[in-house]
Parts: structure tokens; C-alpha cells; sequence
């Protein structure tokens, strides 16, 4: 039986986790009830989470080129700052 370890340094694994931080972050943030008087602060939760885990990406793939080594530390601060933020404002339902 072969030994499957998750590698933390793969490009493939960070882009997967990063789709996946930013997939999970968007329905939570689909999922709050807006006031109907907050205007157009109702699109920040459904247009924040995709552009930060596009840029998460662009910082990412730009590491690469710098940092072999520690660049899973990126993305998973991205991930941590996507949950993050989309946790927050389906509790706090407010911006």
C-alpha cells in the first residue's frame, strides 16, 4: 500500500484550496439577510470573497517565482482571511 501524504507545496493542492476556501466563503456570504436599506453594500459579500481569491491566486502564482518552500503560508492565510471575513458578516449581518 502506497503512502499518500498531502503535499503543502504543490501547486495543485494551494489552487484546489484556494478555489475551495473561495467556493465555501461565497455561499456563506450568499447566505446573509441584508437590510433593504443597505443599498448597494448588498453586493460586497457576493463580488469580496471571488476578487480576494483571485488576487490570493495572483500573490500565489507570483511567490512561486520567489519562494519554493514556504509559499502554502500564502495560501493559506488567504483561505484563513476568506472564511474569515464571510463568517463575520453572516453572524454580524451587518458590514
Amino acid at each position: 500500500m502506497k503512502n499518500r501524504n498531502i503535499d503543502k507545496n504543490s501547486r495543485k493542492t494551494n489552487l484546489a484550496g484556494i478555489a475551495i476556501g473561495t467556493i465555501i466563503s461565497w455561499i456563506i456570504g450568499m447566505q446573509t439577510d441584508l437590510h433593504p436599506s443597505s443599498g448597494h453594500a448588498g453586493f460586497i459579500p457576493l463580488v469580496f470573497p471571488p476578487l480576494v481569491g483571485i488576487f490570493t491566486i495572483l500573490i500565489y502564482l507570483i511567490s512561486r517565482i520567489f519562494i519554493r518552500k514556504f509559499n502554502w503560508v500564502i495560501s493559506l492565510t488567504g483561505i484563513t482571511y476568506l472564511l474569515y471575513f464571510s463568517i463575520d458578516f453572516y453572524i454580524k449581518n451587518d458590514i
